[in-house]
């Protein structure tokens, strides 16, 4: 693959459990602007929590874009962290939650992740198997 941003984020979602490796790293590439604006430190997802870093984020509410919201997104040690974190949470079973792993494809899993609650963004899926489609040309094109 070109991107080594890609690259890293895809073995360290594998390295994490997720089954869709791919869709982690369309997450960190979409939620952190391929890494030019992380959220807390090294929180390359936009995971709210504390103890962290305020920031004014954009949020979407029925439909209408909110801009000036302030929000603290939880701060980790590494990207490893990070990741682990959100595989954990999101596509593994947590709690009584069931995660994405369940998926039949990453283009499925993308639109769960909307369904449960992830992202707030209507296009989140959309935009997410954009990135993953782009990159999967790109991996293409070199073999």
């Amino acid at each position: 693959m070109a991107n080594s941003f890609w690259q890293k984020f895809y073995d360290l979602g594998e390295a994490a459990g997720a089954r869709f490796p791919e869709l982690v790293a369309a997450q960190a590439a979409l939620e952190s602007g391929w890494g030019l604006f992380v959220s807390g430190k090294n929180n390359y997802f936009g995971i709210k929590g504390s103890p962290g870093t305020v920031v004014t984020t954009r949020e979407v509410y029925n439909g209408k874009e909110i801009y000036a919201v302030e929000a603290e997104f939880k701060n980790f040690a590494n990207e490893l962290e990070c990741v682990q974190y959100l595989v954990d949470r999101w596509y593994k079973d947590y709690r009584d939650y069931k995660g994405v792993n369940r998926a039949s494809t990453a283009q499925e899993a993308a639109h769960l992740l909307k369904a449960e609650g992830y992202a707030t963004d209507p296009v989140y899926p959309e935009l997410l198997i954009g990135l993953m489609d782009e990159n999967h040309a790109e991996e293409k094109q070199q073999e």
